[in-house]
């Protein structure tokens, strides 16, 4: 029943996100020059008047049919605003913001001798907006060393831009970026306008309408400074930095995966580069092609570089994308998709009421096209731009999850998410941050309650939906667009209503996760277990070390990077003698551990009165061979110690010889043996020695002496015998953390690759006779 109820839910999602995008489409065809369609006429009319215009100027057209296409003005409603104040929509879509009607065809000019191309922007009411008089090929690249084209030429093209009844001023020169620009006031024009002509190498011209006078124009072209364009760009410019960092980090850690990114790629590179189809000249490639490939390889690179970041800081991240690919599509994917459609539409219908509101109300306005066209290119393409926006958010969201405590991570996503994705282009900056912040944050959620596929489906829909509604109410100008965007629409809703008709089961089988991951995985298993081994080995070690009067022991033991196999015990048999075993299991990991809790209870068992420690070596050596691995030997000294005499017994089975601190001097117990568990049965020797009061003995294992510097030398034996000569009458405590102190100044950062031992057994240098108690 709760199964049932959940694919029901979409349904009223989908009828809410139709009515706020209903809604944002009305206020946007109120107030939004480009939402204007119902007063665009049939084509064959800006073809007249772009043949009208070449008759006037001279150009004698080649036969072949015009290119003729509609798009969005690069002006926006601030930039016309910006010189000439509040305006109608009418004097805005008049002004060059909004729709504009492209119209290219080759030609001649009298007294030009290369054919160019006469191309002309017109505005929906037929009025000239842009004259550019170029050769196919781009003059600035192939022909920098040519003179470009007369004034009076340059004049001669710039009144092909004139509308009935204007005239140009004198002009105005100024050096510009591309060389000499002239510069015309249209006397007479209500809101005020003027020309600029751009005069290129090549002969080649540019003539474009602008807004204000030319006075105007140049105020605003020094308020727009070089300084403050670098620092608008300064926020996005580190962001680039940071996410190629993140891409390289993974990278080398092989911690990337690239299927869903290079799939997404793929789709943005086509979306991009469709435009190739209407644009045959060869030039295309350069200038479509290449640009699309660069968004599609940005596209890789971000969704790759948040999805694997995801990855690889929630080992339960999964995505419903898998299972997309994979044709496992049900209920779960089917709710992904019809919740990302709900919601972008949703977010489409507000983004389009609140830059409608911004083109209405005094002192904001839309920062840039609501609906951008042509719509499938390489800077704006609803494909693209959509998976971008999913992957910065999703990205952002994987960088506050990794470096910030959870509380605080969704809160800093979105408000990085709205100073940087900015989905909602407004001005100025405070009302473009709380739209944006709306915005994000919706996504934010949208992502983590349903997954990455309702965050790309819904990222991708705020920009897709309108651009439906857009193509149908003018769908004699773009047949095409309705087609591709409506049926990708369609398509959407059909795998949504088909993944809830699935039964669940074909998502409950997990995927193959990418490989890293795999990798990961088995990391963190391996972690996970050596810990357990690391606490178990320490938990086989004396809680504490005896209590025994006339003596002072202290005992560590330092774990390398992994389980390792030292040990230490001090066992009390019924005949009071006090026995001390050290030793190492060589190896590290399972095994290790195993031998060394072998070895641990063998001791446990085999020590008793009688017995000398010769001979518990031997029956220690008897229960590795039965039970332990093959691998492994472990080597040990063991210790027999009369408390009350200072008299002992020591036998030792392959470990570190031990050192012996008597008045003044340290010297090595040369007590050869091999270690248990390996190799032909063997025999073992007992060594008799005396402690003498203030005497000390110490054991360590070879993990002390193998240790290595950054130079790679060793710790020695020469070393701590230095360390040791001046400790005799120091504590056992004191003598052990000096002697461990020294060892991790030599070492220093090093990560050591062995356990580390030490075992000090002092006798008091003012008890002579004591038992134990």
């Amino acid at each position: 029943m709760e199964s049932a109820a959940e694919n029901r839910r979409p349904y009223g999602m989908l009828l809410l996100g139709a009515l706020v995008l209903a809604a944002g489409v009305l206020l946007a065809r109120q107030w939004l020059p480009e939402w204007q369609t119902w007063r665009l006429p049939h084509e064959a009319a800006f073809e007249e008047r772009h043949r009208e215009t070449a008759g006037r100027l001279g150009v004698r057209l080649s036969p072949d049919a015009p290119r003729t296409r509609l798009v969005v003005s690069d002006d926006t409603v601030g930039d016309v605003r910006w010189t000439a104040g509040d305006a109608s929509v009418a004097e805005l879509e008049a002004l060059g913001a909004g729709l504009k009607i492209e119209v290219v065809r080759e030609g001649t000019l009298a007294g030009d001798a290369p054919a160019r191309q006469l191309g002309i922007d017109f505005s929906p009411s037929g009025r000239p907006l842009q004259l550019a008089w170029m050769k196919r090929v781009p003059s600035l690249v192939f022909e920098g060393a040519k003179e470009p084209a007369s004034p009076e030429v340059v004049e001669r093209v710039a009144a092909g831009v004139l509308a009935p009844g204007e005239t140009l001023a004198d002009p105005s020169e100024k050096r510009g970026a591309s060389g000499l620009e002239m510069r015309y006031d249209l006397p007479g024009t209500r809101p005020p306008q003027h020309l600029l002509a751009q005069p290129l190498p090549g002969g080649n011209i540019v003539v474009t309408r602008g807004a204000g006078s030319v006075e105007e124009a140049a105020r605003r072209g020094e308020g727009q400074s070089v300084a403050g364009e670098l620092l608008k760009a300064l926020p996005r410019f580190l962001a680039f930095l940071v996410v190629v960092v993140l891409f390289f980090a993974l990278l080398f850690k092989r911690r990337i995966d690239f299927v869903n990114g290079l799939f997404l790629g793929a789709i943005s590179f086509v979306a991009s580069a469709a435009t190739l189809f209407s644009h045959p000249d060869p030039l295309a490639l350069l200038e479509i092609a290449v640009p699309a490939l660069f968004v599609a390889l940005w596209v890789v690179l971000i969704w790759s570089t948040g999805e694997s970041l995801l990855r690889s800081t929630d080992s339960s991240f999964t995505t419903s994308l898998d299972t997309l690919r994979a044709g496992r599509l049900g209920p779960r994917g089917g709710r992904a998709l019809l919740y990302g459609l709900s919601l972008g539409a949703a977010l489409g219908g507000l983004r389009l009421a609140v830059l409608a509101g911004a083109a209405a109300l005094p002192g904001l306005a839309p920062g840039a096209s609501s609906v951008p066209l042509p719509a499938f290119a390489a800077d704006h393409s609803p494909f693209s731009t959509g998976i971008l926006i999913a992957a910065e958010v999703m990205l952002i969201v994987a960088c506050a999850r990794r470096l910030l405590a959870p509380r605080w991570a969704v809160a800093a996503a979105i408000i990085v998410g709205a100073l940087l994705v900015e989905p909602v282009p407004l001005q100025p900056f405070a009302a473009a941050f709380v739209a944006n912040l709306v915005t994000v944050g919706l996504l934010v959620w949208l992502g983590r309650r349903f997954g990455l596929t309702a965050l790309l489906t819904a990222s991708i829909a705020v920009y897709l939906l309108p651009t439906v509604v857009l193509a149908a109410s003018a769908l004699h100008w773009l047949p095409v667009t309705f087609a591709v965007t409506a049926g990708t629409t369609a398509g959407v809703l059909v795998l949504g209503f088909v993944g809830l008709r699935r039964p669940g089961r074909v998502e409950l089988e997990r995927l193959a996760p990418p490989r890293f991951m795999r990798r990961l995985e088995e990391e963190r298993r391996i972690k996970y277990e050596m810990d357990l081994l690391a606490r178990m080995q320490l938990g086989l070690l004396p809680a504490d070390v005896p209590a025994v009067p006339g003596w002072d022991i202290a005992a560590r033991s330092l774990l390398a990077t992994e389980a390792g196999g030292d040990l230490y015990d001090f066992l009390l048999d019924d005949a009071g003698h006090l026995w001390i075993a050290a030793g190492d299991v060589a190896g590290h990991g399972y095994s290790c551990s195993i031998v060394q809790a072998m070895t641990t209870a063998a001791l446990t068992s085999l020590i008793g009165p009688g017995k000398s420690p010769a001979e518990v070596l031997l029956g220690v050596d008897r229960v590795i061979r039965r039970g332990g691995s093959h691998r492994n030997f472990t080597s040990l000294t063991l210790l027999r110690l009369d408390p009350g005499t200072g008299e002992a017994v020591l036998a030792n089975a392959g470990h570190p010889y031990p050192l012996a601190l008597a008045e003044g001097t340290v010297e090595e117990l040369e007590i050869p043996g091999l270690p248990l568990g390996q190799g032909p049965r063997r025999q073992y020797r007992d060594v008799d020695l005396q402690i003498p009061p203030g005497g000390a003995l110490v054991l360590c294992s070879d993990g002390l002496f193998e240790a290595v510097n950054w130079e790679s030398a060793p710790y020695g034996f020469d070393r701590p015998r230095e360390v040791l000569r001046t400790l005799e009458e120091r504590p056992a405590a004191e003598i052990l953390e000096t002697l461990l102190a020294d060892w991790k100044r030599h070492v220093s950062a090093e990560a050591p690759p062995d356990d580390t031992t030490v075992v000090v057994i002092k006798r008091a240098a003012f008890d002579r006779s004591v038992t134990v108690t």
